[in-house]
């Protein structure tokens, strides 16, 4: 199936969220400095919340590493016994 010209659906999908985050901003109810403050506060909890995330998924990728290891050193072994 030949592509087209036009733009992709990511590329649209990007324009809509910036359509929408737009006008969320003019039609917000509150003042602008609280508004900012809130995004702010939005941005930063949900950075906090992405890192801890990330440290959870590295400890739990560490942990799967080692078993790993640790697995492929007792294959080893038994095949150096045999």
């Amino acid at each position: 199936m030949p592509r087209t010209d036009g733009p992709g659906p990511i590329l649209t999908f990007i324009l809509g969220v910036g359509v929408g985050a737009l006008a969320a901003l003019l039609l917000a109810r509150k003042p602008g400095g609280e508004l900012r403050s809130d995004l702010a506060e939005g941005v930063n909890s949900r950075v906090k919340q992405l890192r801890r995330t990330g440290k959870d998924l590295r400890k739990r990728a560490r942990k799967i590493v080692d078993v790993a290891k640790d697995q492929v050193q007792a294959a080893i072994e038994l095949g150096d016994k045999t």
